[in-house]
């Protein structure tokens, strides 16, 4: 596969220093490198850490039946996970003006402890609150995370983010499956149970990042203001394209399960065909990266968009039957193509601060996904859950005009360099 050059890095030495010419000519070359080893751990963080939002989808039905809340109700609850990650962009910007391993280290911990509470937690409000705080910790690690994946990738940024959102699919795979198969084993009350692996995972991070010194995992900052302004109608288009597609996207992880449930599949096979939709969206997250490095990523956004669409509405005109099961992991591979490349864009518009880039990202996808949570729901009241969802359906079919108009952002980056941490 062959990548464009995204930028020319240069080496500067640790934050508190200054660097030299000679400093610089020496490491050049590794700093074009891809390191498979930061890119894997950090990807596998992200791994652990969304495995464990993605048990919300599975234990709706549950907590709606135990809080006696309706779908209404029930599709506030689950933004509640969303409502604090909308200070993405500020936690960016920090992030790219100050050390946050930490960030990156702590939270696949912290997002553990919280979601594993929710099946102990006695009412609504508690519920809620524990969401919200997990949406902190989302909010911290996204941006931070994302940007230092796109530092260590060398110029292959495609690829690098492949990796990254290819470990948060895999996560989103696995977390229902793993939830649903522990409360048939242990039961709601038990759900604390499933803290470890977040635990386990924050370890690791840190023997990688914690102490390391000389990793390229940040880089000083530009004007943040001056490139909004400069970008600003390319980000506009591409933030409408990104809230329209993720309406299905979100909508069918959070709701597919009650509407599994409602006709009477076991709560058991509901999430195992969730997880089928996750991990068709796994690979295609892997997929759509290493393609727009060579493709471009507008042209992948738009066939992941019409490929995708056509399938979901088959999934859910079918059933949870094997058909509509196998049309639904055929439908997330097609429109998760779109995840890398979009992070990707976003990063490339405002590469001198990639924190705040991610943010950003995050940040619309985060709205998109209040809304579809708090619209699918209502209007699942109003005309059916089922209907709901191919509302959505036609809604990201409408982004394609958008990504139609925007800008290829696939060029060279000769002026950004590279800093340690």
């Amino acid at each position: 596969m062959r990548y464009l050059l995204l930028s020319v890095t240069e080496r500067i030495p640790e934050v508190t220093g200054e660097a030299t010419p000679a400093a610089i000519s020496e490491d050049s070359a590794s700093d074009t490198a891809f390191d498979t080893r930061t890119v894997a751990l950090i990807s596998a963080g992200h791994f652990a850490h969304d495995s464990y939002p993605a048990f919300i989808g599975v234990l709706l039905p549950v907590l709606s039946r135990r809080l006696g809340i309706d779908l209404a109700a029930a599709g506030v609850l689950a933004s509640g996970l969303r409502w604090t990650t909308l200070i993405q962009p500020l936690l960016g910007y920090w992030a790219d003006r100050t050390d946050t391993r930490y960030w990156v280290i702590v939270a696949p911990t912290t997002t553990a402890a919280l979601i594993s509470l929710l099946g102990v937690a006695p009412n609504y409000v508690t519920v809620l609150v524990l969401l919200l705080m997990t949406g902190l910790s989302h909010a911290a690690f996204h941006p931070a995370a994302g940007a230092m994946v796109t530092r260590s990738a060398g110029t292959q940024w495609g690829k690098g983010m492949s990796f990254f959102m290819t470990g948060g699919e895999l996560g989103r795979a696995v977390g229902p499956l793993y939830i649903a198969s522990l409360l048939g084993a242990v039961g709601p009350q038990r759900t604390w149970i499933a803290f470890f692996p977040g635990l386990l995972a924050s370890l690791i991070i840190y023997r990688r990042i914690g102490k390391e010194n000389s990793l390229p995992l940040r880089h000083p900052p530009g004007d943040m203001r001056q490139a909004l302004r400069s970008e600003r109608r390319a980000l506009a288009i591409l933030g409408g394209a990104v809230i329209l597609r993720s309406i299905p996207v979100v909508g069918i992880a959070t709701f597919y399960p009650t509407l599994a449930t409602n006709v009477g599949t076991t709560l058991l096979i509901a999430g195992l065909a969730v997880t089928i939709y996750e991990v068709g969206g796994t690979v295609g997250a892997f997929v759509g990266g290493i393609l727009s490095d060579r493709y471009g990523r507008r042209r992948v956004l738009a066939v992941a968009v019409l490929g995708g669409v056509p399938l979901l509405i088959g999934a859910l005109v079918t059933g949870p039957t094997v058909t509509g099961i196998c049309l639904l992991a055929l439908g997330a591979f097609a429109i998760f193509n779109a995840n890398a490349v979009e992070l990707v864009m976003v990063q490339e518009m405002l590469p001198d601060n990639r924190s705040a880039a991610v943010g950003v990202t995050y940040f619309v996808k985060t709205s998109g996904s209040i809304v579809a949570m708090i619209a699918v729901g209502a209007l699942g009241e109003l005309i059916g859950l089922r209907e709901a969802l191919l509302v959505g359906c036609v809604m990201a079919a409408l982004s394609v005009p958008l990504i139609v108009a925007l800008p290829e952002t696939r060029r060279h980056r000769p002026h950004e360099s590279h800093v340690s941490t």
